[in-house]
């Protein structure tokens, strides 16, 4: 993890709690806090740092966005979930985009996991697995096979992402604050 300049931390959790918060209540994460984001990520870094620190912000959205975009068009993932990743990428860096990546894919794998065994759609998801790889063999994005395939459609299971990623990113926020350990 990449240390990051003392404000930063702060507005990176502050915009992934808001984003939680009304991805949770609507189910949408509102564009004047996602560009938002990026914007303070991509100033505040020269700001702090110099040329250095727009690399080092701009590094983070083009990760981000190279990340990310590709799920976006498979529609494995909504905008806004974009939006937030590439808000948190301008902030955080990419190498720290990457840690929060990690993270985030194995909170949101479990509590996935969780979900699907909890609503009992174990039979379903499996199924659907199937219908992704066939999908995908053939050349096709899996939501034209079944729009149960998309993230948000109405069919999907659908699941709140800025919820995890703020526990990610929270989470990892976290860990770059404790001390190093000594010998």
């Amino acid at each position: 993890m990449n240390p990051l300049p003392p404000p930063v931390p702060y507005l990176t959790a502050a915009l992934v709690l808001i984003a939680a918060f009304c991805d949770l209540r609507s189910r949408t994460i509102p564009n004047w806090l996602t560009l938002g984001g990026i914007v303070v990520g991509l100033a505040i870094h020269p700001y702090l740092t110099g040329w250095s620190g727009l690399q080092f912000s701009a590094t983070g959205l083009g990760l981000a966005a190279l990340m990310f975009l590709p799920m976006f068009m498979m529609r494995w993932l909504g905008g806004g979930d974009v939006k937030l990743m590439a808000a948190v990428g301008a902030l955080t860096g990419a190498t720290n985009l990457i840690v929060i990546f990690i993270f985030d894919a194995l909170l949101g794998g479990a509590v996935a996991l969780i979900a699907v065994i909890t609503r009992g759609r174990s039979r379903r998801t499996i199924h659907n697995i199937g219908r992704i790889v066939s999908a995908l063999l053939h050349g096709k994005a899996p939501h034209q096979v079944s729009p149960e395939l998309e993230a948000g459609s109405e069919e999907s299971m659908g699941m709140p992402r800025a919820a995890t990623i703020a526990a990610a990113t929270l989470f990892i926020l976290w860990v770059a604050t404790l001390p190093a350990p000594t010998r």
